[in-house]
């Protein structure tokens, strides 16, 4: 170990001076206290946009292609005209989505329709395993539908209980326009952790759709799935090299972009919100080694007599506050890892579904969020170093020693 380093922990240890004790604990505890705030925060963000992201994918198709002009019908010859040769495409299928309301007695509720092929989405979205009551295959029966456990609480109905859908795709008469109006029957109740899908989903075949919708042979899109969702902008680009207008290619990420911008943007804010807490226990360090530096005049004064020079000094309190910022970090590290940890496995901060779309906040942290905490911490205390360190290593001996 080199030799300024060795009389940098010397003065560290040193307790001489009550008060300079003092404050060399109170400058390790608030980098201690900075770096395992910063490290919680940003699990705390990261975690819930991982668990916004999962929550999506669970029940969002990876990559979905729309027609924006005329209607879609050519959709059966589309997957073999453009589908074929991606070999990240594990499988698709057409769909129908749109707006209706559902009615029971006197209860009225806005819900969106999705028209889909039964056996497909099994593959797709694995809607079956998310069936709470009833069948999934009750929708092959153009007269049953699977409601979400929010829509089904809302209108008060259950297996085999009748409701009333009304299409906004009526039919205008003589007498002024006629909506069209549906009795179905619930088939099954779904469960999709999400209160959004939960209190307006209504799921029928692909069929059934169409003809409710007055859509003949069209369907609103085809969404596909890929065996990475996090190559769909990769697979997007290479649809959009073979599909263009009228068609148009949304990932799950471009139809959920806003929502992952936000999110980003506030990590980005709170790491920095939080690293002041650093910076402030750093004003802690200059102060302590200025202060340090004037109760070492003389061992500064005798050390430059005997052929130390000016940068062996400065290296000497610069790595006192290294030192102070390893510690303190290494400290803040693991006490952060660990709240991360018990947190995480034990779902100890609990949130509102119908609010957050789960049920407890995850707390996910990455190397790269880890690396970033401690090159700052180790930056924002090297820097503030640096002037205490200057200002020591231009101390003069011969006016050091003049009265000693």
């Amino acid at each position: 170990m080199p030799l300024y380093i060795r009389i940098a922990i010397r003065y560290l240890m040193s307790l001489k001076t009550k008060a300079l004790s003092f404050m060399t604990v109170i400058s390790l505890l608030g980098i201690v206290v900075g770096v395992a705030a910063l490290l919680i925060t940003l699990a705390v963000m990261s975690g819930f946009l991982w668990g916004i992201k999962k929550k999506i994918l669970e029940t969002s198709p990876h990559i979905v292609i729309f027609k924006i002009s005329g209607n879609f019908t050519e959709y059966r010859e589309f997957p073999e005209k453009y589908l074929k040769g991606i070999s990240e495409i594990v499988d698709y299928q057409p769909f129908v989505y749109s707006q209706a309301l559902a009615s029971k007695d006197s209860t009225v509720i806005s819900v969106t329709v999705r028209g889909v092929p039964p056996e497909k989405d099994r593959r797709i979205l694995g809607i079956d395993k998310k069936i709470i009551a009833g069948s999934y295959d009750s929708i092959k029966d153009d007269r049953n539908v699977i409601i979400g456990k929010d829509v089904a609480l809302a209108l008060n109905v259950w297996i085999g209980d009748s409701i009333t859908l009304t299409s906004p795709f009526g039919r205008k008469t003589p007498l002024g326009y006629i909506p069209k109006v549906k009795k179905v029957y619930v088939g099954g109740i779904i469960d999709f952790g999400m209160y959004e899908y939960d209190s307006t989903y209504i799921g029928m075949n692909l069929e059934s759709a169409q003809r409710f919708f007055d859509m003949k042979d069209s369907v609103t899109g085809i969404q596909l799935k890929i065996d990475d969702p996090y190559k769909a902008a990769l697979v997007k680009s290479k649809l959009e090299e073979k599909i263009h207008f009228p068609y148009l290619v949304r990932s799950w990420m471009d139809l959920n972009k806003s929502l992952f911008q936000a999110l980003e943007l506030e990590k980005l804010a709170m790491f920095l919100v939080l690293a002041l807490i650093v910076l402030v226990a750093s004003f802690n360090i200059s102060s302590l080694l200025i202060t340090k530096a004037r109760e070492k005049r003389k061992d500064i004064g005798i050390l430059k007599t005997i052929g130390a020079d000016s940068r062996f000094i400065m290296k000497i309190f610069l790595w006192q506050g290294l030192i102070i910022g390893i510690t303190g970090t290494a400290i803040g590290l693991v006490i952060g890892l660990t709240v991360i940890h018990f947190g995480d496995t034990y779902h100890l901060i609990k949130l509102n579904p119908e609010v957050y779309m789960m049920e407890y906040l995850p707390l996910k942290i990455g190397f790269i969020d880890i690396l970033a905490v401690s090159v700052a911490s180790m930056l924002i205390c090297f820097v503030s170093s640096v002037i205490p360190a200057y200002m020591a290593s231009k101390e003069i001996p011969s006016e050091v020693l003049r009265y000693e």
